[in-house]
């Protein structure tokens, strides 16, 4: 795997790291596709408790590299990229494992997608969220999915349809982030919240997720998401 995605596991406690710090951490296929080997290496190692996912040198993930995907001539792993990121997100919405997002910078377009996929959010005071499709006349499939599965109606309204900037104090206040934090305190908050998690019995934490999910979702992943598309 190249370094694209840093995969870091250490006292039970994994980490995915986008490492395009150049481009913000922006998304293209080689990077979907080492993100979806690299949760999935972990999600099968019995060593790994918990897993966070972060960006590199202070940016979470700037969202779809348009440039990369707009390029000529047009590159290989474009045509199948939205499978693979699907792939992505169904892996996440099956995993028992907890997953943390450490948001630094900004989560935008995709990358918000990104950070609504992880159960928990950290994120620092200057950091904030953009949902940018409604201002591009887009559909943003998981953006509305993940906010669809796990906030109210209401919240997912004002983050999908207002498309604003929301602050890192915001997004607690409203319930969508766990903590806010000085902004070089993001990766240490995560780590100490993983760290709760790894001390626990692994089977119990991810029979506990597992039937929370099931109780209160329609557990198939693609009849929630084909709702979503129609």
């Amino acid at each position: 795997m190249s370094e694209l995605v840093i995969i870091e596991l250490e006292n039970g406690i994994g980490e995915l790291v986008l490492n395009r710090p150049q481009q913000r951490n922006s998304l293209t296929g080689p990077l979907v596709m080492e993100l979806q080997k690299g949760l999935e290496e972990l999600l099968e190692n019995d060593e790994c408790r918990v897993i966070i996912i972060r960006g590199q040198n202070g940016f979470f993930c700037a969202g779809l590299d348009v440039k990369a995907f707009f390029q000529e001539p047009e590159p290989a792993w474009k045509a199948n990229f939205t499978n693979d990121w699907t792939k992505f997100h169904r892996t996440v919405f099956y995993a028992n494992k907890p997953i943390i997002g450490a948001i630094e910078g900004f989560a935008l377009a995709g990358g918000s997608g990104l950070a609504l996929a992880c159960d928990f959010l950290i994120i620092g005071e200057k950091a904030f969220f953009h949902v940018l499709e409604v201002e591009r006349g887009m559909l943003a499939p998981f953006n509305v999915f993940w906010l669809s599965v796990r906030f109210s109606y209401r919240i997912a309204l004002k983050l999908a349809l207002l498309g604003q900037r929301l602050s890192g104090q915001e997004l607690v206040d409203l319930g969508v982030a766990d903590k806010c934090v000085s902004d070089d305190r993001v990766l240490f908050t995560a780590r100490e919240m993983a760290e709760r998690f790894a001390s626990f019995d692994a089977k119990n934490t991810q029979q506990l997720k597992k039937s929370i999910r099931s109780g209160r979702l329609d557990s198939d992943f693609d009849k929630l998401l084909d709702a979503i598309r129609m």
